[in-house]
């Protein structure tokens, strides 16, 4: 594995207002390395497999089936065996507030579903890729209609398992939303409940018991779980020493944070480096 002295970005690449289809046959032409994106990524796959890792979880996808990868996440492609569907690029304006909302909160728990063979969103890739084709027809408009209306199948999908418990929960479920917000904005300067439920104007009791009943983990675990996650991706991917992670996440001490660190993952961070292939 090649190492960086930062997790390799990829900013700015959609130059097509904001949206692109590719076949997945692009993969077969070029292989890309890890690497974070500042847009979606979803994957609508008609047949086929097709593995993925993202932020060290591998998702399988056999036969019909989609997932999507959010900004930030650190994945790279595994294996792909006699498949067949697109990629769909989308920038992070693109999605309506309520699509991301609901995709943050699927994040890491619930990015893949299966779908029937003939499913309504396989429809869509082929009309954008004739769009783009198409100079009398390739504006902004069309294809954010379009690329939207796919996003919203996706989403829909994502949600029918659990709308009626969404529909009870809906305050819940918003304050749950806002709090993951929050935490990938705020989890290198912020890291106690209190601190967040400051920022939602709630008590941290509360918010502890919201987050729980939502996501099943009250809310300092998934503080502790960004932190963690970023921490692993720092070691896995750069070359920066623990005292240089750790300052990173906003820790002075970095004997504190490799206290941290082994809590969490039950090994120090230098025991989870050495694991790397």
């Amino acid at each position: 594995m090649k190492k960086h002295q930062t997790i390799p970005s990829h900013f700015n690449q959609l130059d097509n207002f904001g949206i692109q289809v590719m076949p997945l046959s692009v993969l077969h032409e070029k292989q890309a390395e890890i690497h974070r994106d500042d847009h979606y990524m979803f994957i609508l796959q008609k047949k086929g497999e097709f593995i993925i890792e993202v932020d060290f979880n591998a998702i399988e996808m056999k036969g019909p089936s989609v997932c999507f990868v959010a900004p930030g996440q650190i994945h790279h492609y595994i294996r792909q065996k006699d498949n067949e569907g697109w990629f769909l690029f989308a920038e992070a304006g693109v999605l309506s507030e309520s699509y991301r909302d609901i995709l943050d909160m699927y994040q890491w728990i619930h990015q893949y579903i299966i779908l029937e063979k003939d499913d309504l969103i396989f429809d869509i890739p082929p009309v954008l890729e004739k769009i783009e084709k198409d100079n009398t027809l390739n504006n902004s408009s069309v294809e954010h209609s379009l690329a939207e209306s796919a996003i919203g199948i996706i989403v829909s999908k994502m949600m029918q398992t659990r709308i009626s418990e969404i529909q009870k929960k809906a305050q819940k479920y918003s304050i749950t939303r806002q709090f993951k917000r929050l935490i990938t904005e705020n989890f290198k300067t912020s890291k106690e409940v209190q601190q967040y439920a400051r920022l939602l104007t709630i008590t941290p009791l509360y918010l502890n018991e919201v987050v729980k009943e939502v996501t099943g983990y009250p809310a300092s675990f998934w503080i502790r779980q960004k932190i963690i996650l970023e921490a692993r991706r720092l070691l896995f991917y750069t070359q920066n020493d623990v005292k240089q992670i750790a300052f990173e996440l906003g820790y002075d001490d970095p004997v504190y944070f490799s206290r941290f660190f082994k809590k969490g993952t039950g090994m120090t961070a230098l025991e989870f480096r050495s694991k790397k292939p």
